[in-house]
């Protein structure tokens, strides 16, 4: 099965166990209808646990997971990444994507190749294609819609409408 990186464990919250999950989107829904969740401990290893509660916080969620039952064991899995299932996730519609899908697609403006996408980063403001250029060139493409004309996921190909929203 396949699973996505959507989150990351923060500090904890009281003292029964539950803490705090800081969403690499923020506006995603995507862990509230879970019934667990996979942790990546910062260790390398992999834990499944069974969702006890799940609540917004501001910008961040509150989680509680069973066996989780005190500060410490909350402080412990603090700075784990939160993994979870691809198909437990709602169905893309069409013209979407999921960020982490994108990395690897070729980018093309009107006038021609950019380059391809090898990652992704989430600034507090706007989520930003990070693209290999021909040359070599690192460049940034924020992915809002004055920029971007067109993606398409499945064919894995992004159009800019054009070069006026690369960043050096």
């Amino acid at each position: 099965m396949s699973t996505l990186d959507v989150a990351r464990v923060g500090r904890p919250h009281g003292l029964r166990g539950a803490f705090r999950v800081e969403l690499h989107w923020s506006s995603s829904t995507s862990l509230f209808e879970l019934e667990q969740l996979t942790l990546l401990l910062p260790s390398g290893e992999q834990r499944v646990f069974q969702v006890e509660s799940i609540a917004p916080a501001g910008k961040s969620l509150l989680v509680k997971l069973a066996g989780v039952d005190d500060r410490d064991a909350a402080l412990a899995l603090r700075g784990s990444r939160v993994l979870v299932e691809r198909s437990a996730l709602p169905p893309l519609g069409e013209g979407e994507a999921y960020l982490v899908d994108l990395v690897g697609s070729e980018v093309l403006a009107p006038d021609g190749p950019v380059g391809e996408v090898i990652g992704i980063e989430v600034h507090p403001s706007v989520d930003a294609l990070v693209i290999r250029c021909p040359d070599g060139k690192v460049v940034e493409q924020a992915l809002i819609p004055a920029f971007v004309a067109r993606i398409d996921g499945a064919a894995r190909r992004i159009e800019l409408s054009s070069r006026d929203g690369l960043i050096e």
